[in-house]
This record gives C-alpha cells, sequence and structure tokens, in this order.
C-alpha cells in the first residue's frame, strides 16, 4: 500500500473533505474544553459550506489538504493581504488554521504544511510568518517552538459565550535588508510536499493537483 502523503491545492470540488477535516479536528482539540452547545453552533456556523465556499474563492487565501490513499487527514490554510484574520504585521503570511486528525499525527504532516508556508514566504519575500495558537494547546506550542516561532502578543478567540486567550507566535522569515531567508529543515521523505513555484499567486493553480517535486 502507498505510504505517501500527497498534499493538494483545494478546489471547491473537494469541499466535502474540507468541511470533514474542519469540523473534526476542532472538535478533537477543543471538545473537551468547549460547552457542547457552543462547540455545536461554532461548527455548524463556522464551518458551513456557505463560508468554506466563500474562502476558497478569495485569492489572497489558500487550503492544502493532505491525503494518504485518497483518505484526507490535515489541512493548512494561509492568508497574505486583506485575508488576513488581523493586520498585525506588515509584510507578513499568516498560517490561520493547520489541523490535522489525531489518528493521522506523528507521520509528518504538520511538518510538511510549514514547509509550505516557509517555501511560499521565501519566494514572496515575505518577512514574517505568524498564527495563532491556543494558550492551553501544549503539543501545539511545544511543536511551534521547535520550528522557531516565537510569542509577540495575545488575541481573544470566542466559541458561543467562552472566551479563550490565543496567543500569536512569528517567526522572521525574511531579512529584507541582507535578502537573506532563514533556513529550515526538508520535510519527512514520506510526504510530496508543495514545491511553491508552483503558486506563484494564490489567485492562480487551484486545479486539484498534487503537489509533488
Amino acid at each position: 500500500m502507498n505510504s505517501k502523503i500527497d498534499i493538494k491545492i483545494c478546489t471547491i470540488d473537494m469541499l466535502t473533505d474540507l468541511q470533514y477535516l474542519c469540523r473534526t479536528t476542532f472538535y478533537e482539540t477543543f471538545s473537551d474544553s468547549t460547552d457542547e452547545e457552543d462547540m455545536r453552533k461554532f461548527l455548524a456556523e463556522t464551518y458551513s459550506a456557505e463560508k468554506l465556499s466563500a474562502e476558497l474563492a478569495n485569492s489572497e487565501s489558500v487550503t492544502f489538504i493532505a491525503y494518504k490513499n485518497g483518505t484526507p487527514l490535515g489541512y493548512l490554510k494561509m492568508n497574505i493581504g486583506n485575508a488576513q484574520t488581523e493586520k498585525c504585521l506588515d509584510n507578513a503570511l499568516e498560517i490561520q488554521r493547520i489541523y490535522i486528525l489525531k489518528s493521522a499525527k506523528g507521520q509528518g504532516i504538520g511538518s510538511a504544511f510549514m514547509q509550505i508556508a516557509e517555501n511560499f514566504a521565501s519566494e514572496k519575500k515575505l518577512s514574517t510568518i505568524w498564527l495563532g495558537v491556543w494558550e492551553h494547546n501544549e503539543p501545539a506550542k511545544k511543536f511551534y517552538k521547535s520550528k522557531g516561532y516565537e510569542k509577540f502578543s495575545h488575541h481573544t478567540f470566542v466559541i458561543g459565550d467562552d472566551m479563550q486567550t490565543d496567543f500569536l507566535l512569528k517567526k522572521k522569515f525574511y531579512d529584507l535588508g541582507q535578502n537573506k531567508r532563514t533556513a529550515f529543515k526538508d520535510c519527512p521523505k514520506n510526504v510530496i510536499w508543495f514545491k511553491s513555484k508552483l503558486c506563484d499567486d494564490f489567485a492562480v493553480n487551484r486545479t486539484a493537483k498534487t503537489c509533488g517535486i
């Protein structure tokens, strides 16, 4: 059986897979700390087909899905420009969502997603990559720290009546003065990773091609 992880640019025909991943991974991550009714409403509203379709149509956002043998395992959503959820940094790329099914963790998918973001930031000469992480999500905080991300601020994330705190983390990726990019490690060999030259701009290359070398 093929052990490779294929990462594809998400297109509208993959909406069902995306919605499944959005709802399932969020529930797996936060259900223990969130009121059941608040969770139900959040999943229904935030990850509705209409909202996800609009996100996929936004030319300043792009979403990727990781597959193994045709089964969706995780997804990554990145934003630039006005699509960013907050304008906290200049010349930046936001990793808005990076989620992997619990059953699929440990296969290098998270590292591959991070490399996708860093490849894009490198080629576009974006100075910073930033993201938000729940203050109590210790595994995620440890993962981002291992990738060189540091806390620079925080914001409130609302789920129903629950006010949660997210730490905002950043990694200075491109030194515009010295014209040098930060070095990063290759992703695991079992992952067919995305070469950002295939996506020179978020507005193009939205066919469901496999992201490979």
